[in-house]
């Protein structure tokens, strides 16, 4: 995959199955595997791991599957070539959480347009999202006990900050599948829309995130992310990004705007 431009209004790029397009401040990667429900083998980590670092200017990253699949996790045939490969499979290992926290960790707001199936690695990606919108029709599951394996730290840490250790466990000791309506309830999602109002509901929050200022999105995602136990952000480095908004472009011109009553055009 080329790298994106710093400033594209309109693109496209693609590798194998991750298509990477830029509408104006949108970044959107798709996962397009319907064969195999979008299920990642090595090269589509690689990919990913991609697309996340060309953001460029972008100001939201949207990452979606296709109709009825999200992502089905690991793909299976690959897997068992790791399998006998221990050197390979831990490389591997390393990639996919490399992938993941590069995801979480963007300065950019980042949207989890699902529908359809969303388990095990896809559920990770998911969960690395800041935003989680998917279709009634969607199905949530994460099997680790099922497969002799444990979650790792940083997947365990972003599930327990969505659904709390209580529901976390419940989720990776028995690898139950939920519906959508369930993973609501969890808090695993922002949203359930019927299963033809995904893009009508993504575009809405789109139109949100993108009036809101850069900077302080940044900033506050750094500051939740310490609150959450993210271990890459400290508490001074938090308090940093609070104390230096204040002093920011940005809030002169969000303030600015409130007193006049009018919307604020940022930086």
């Amino acid at each position: 995959m080329r790298a994106v431009p710093a400033d594209p209004q309109s693109m496209t790029e693609k590798s194998s199955t991750v298509v990477l397009a830029r509408e104006g401040a949108v970044l959107h990667v798709r996962i397009e595997r319907p064969a195999r429900r979008n299920a990642l083998s090595g090269s589509e980590w690689s990919a990913l791991a991609a697309a996340f670092s060309a953001i460029g200017d972008a100001r939201v990253l949207l990452l979606s599957g296709v109709p009825g699949a999200f992502c089905a996790g690991a793909d299976i045939d690959e897997l068992s070539t790791l399998l006998a490969d221990p050197q390979r499979m831990a490389a591997n290992n390393v990639m996919v959480q490399a992938t993941q926290l590069a995801l979480e960790r963007l300065p950019i707001p980042t949207i989890a347009g699902i529908d359809g199936v969303c388990v095990g690695g896809g559920l990770g990606l998911a969960l690395a999202c800041d935003f989680r919108i998917a279709t009634s029709r969607s199905r949530f599951a994460i099997t680790p006990a099922r497969l002799g394996l444990v979650y790792s730290p940083e997947d365990t840490r972003r599930l327990v900050a969505a659904v709390g250790a209580a529901r976390a466990k419940e989720m990776l000791l028995s690898g139950r599948m939920l519906d959508a309506a369930e993973a609501h309830q969890y808090a695993l999602l922002s949203r359930v829309v019927a299963d033809d109002g995904l893009q009508p509901a993504v575009d809405a929050l789109l139109a949100t995130l993108l009036s809101a200022s850069r900077s302080a999105c940044a900033g506050i995602k750094q500051v939740v992310a310490h609150v959450a136990g993210d271990p890459a952000v400290d508490r001074d480095s938090a308090t940093r990004a609070f104390v230096q908004a204040f002093s920011s472009s940005d809030f002169a011109e969000g303030a600015q705007a409130f007193i006049d009553r009018r919307p604020p055009v940022f930086e």
